[in-house]
């Protein structure tokens, strides 16, 4: 079962490289954008985990020291970094909206105008083809958003790939055996991401 799903997914390589080819062609800047808040969006959750240790650690000290007051400074300090975080989580989301939906547009018109530009060098006896139409329609119609919809399960793997690595790093000092249950933790949900693709 796992090679027939190594090979499925191995065989769907090409496409994703054209995929991705026409999206860079279409939109380099929000292309560049949308990957750039991929990867401070995978690092995010990392630093929240590790800053959430040294907020605890700073209570406990504050806790153990009897409420001092030289104590209490670097723990609120920690925590408006987290609170800050976890704001710059929600920005980045709604600014990642964004830039996919500006990266969609350009994507679109990039592909009507390829279609556009295909049909009218060719000759007036495919359009009395039914088949020859009923491609032009699924590619109009289709190729606009398909593209994209691979980007995005893409920049979604990327995403999840550098939280997993920031994660592993953050866990790493406890014990090499942490991060390599987690990264084995995550193969089942890999197997069913790329079995249902």
């Amino acid at each position: 079962i796992l090679t027939t799903t190594l090979h499925k997914a191995l065989d769907r390589v090409p496409h994703l490289l054209r995929a991705l080819g026409l999206v860079w062609s279409a939109s380099r800047g929000w292309t560049a954008a949308s990957a750039a808040i991929l990867v401070v969006q995978g690092v995010l959750p990392a630093a929240t985990v590790y800053l959430t240790k040294a907020v605890v650690d700073s209570v406990a000290a504050i806790v153990g020291g009897g409420g001092d007051w030289a104590a209490l400074r670097p723990a609120v300090l920690l925590a408006v970094l987290m609170g800050v975080l976890l704001l710059l989580d929600q920005v980045l989301g709604t600014v990642s909206g964004w830039v996919r939906t500006a990266q969609s547009e350009a994507v679109t018109d990039h592909v009507t105008g390829m279609v556009h530009a295909q049909s009218v060098r060719l000759d007036m006896a495919f359009y009395d083809s039914p088949e020859y139409f009923d491609r032009l329609h699924r590619a109009t119609a289709e190729a606009g958003y398909r593209p994209l919809a691979l980007v995005e399960s893409l920049g979604g793997l990327l995403r999840n790939a550098v939280t997993l690595v920031a994660m592993g790093a953050v866990l790493l000092p406890y014990g090499v055996w942490i991060p390599l249950a987690l990264l084995f933790s995550t193969l089942p949900a890999l197997y069913i991401a790329l079995h249902y693709r």
